[in-house]
């Protein structure tokens, strides 16, 4: 199958890194793509595991009720900002801040950046670095 988005070169290189690129999902694959699902695999190792693209896996997942939204779309909270900050100023590992908030360690990160720049707004208090 080809695509009309897409010049035969880029078409190539996708089906080069993603061997089932634009091919139609089987059974067994869903299957096991539900499997990984219920699992907790990652959606990029989904992917690749599968030989898809991770888009191709998010909308599959979509269509079978099962896609969860990244954690980081949903909004900090005051409260979530003030334990951030005080984790972080206890030591505390970026992993484990960001297990604990169920993130990744890039948002804490970020959300720390912004703290200390004052982006935000007051309610939460700038870390000390």
């Amino acid at each position: 199958m080809r695509s009309f988005f897409l010049t035969p070169e880029q078409y190539g290189q996708l089906k080069e890194h993603h061997a089932r690129f634009n091919e139609p999902w089987t059974e067994d694959e869903t299957d096991e793509l539900r499997r990984m699902a219920a699992e907790g695999i990652r959606q990029a190792d989904m992917a690749g595991q599968l030989g898809r693209t991770p888009n191709a896996v998010k909308y599959k997942l979509q269509s079978l009720g099962l896609y969860v939204p990244k954690p980081a779309s949903r909004p900090w909270r005051p409260e979530d900002e003030s334990a951030l900050v005080a984790m972080y100023r206890s030591g505390a590992s970026f992993a484990d801040i960001a297990a604990s908030f169920g993130r990744t360690e890039n948002a804490v990160i970020d959300r720390l950046i912004r703290l200390r720049a004052g982006i935000l707004p007051e309610h939460a208090s700038a870390p000390e670095v």
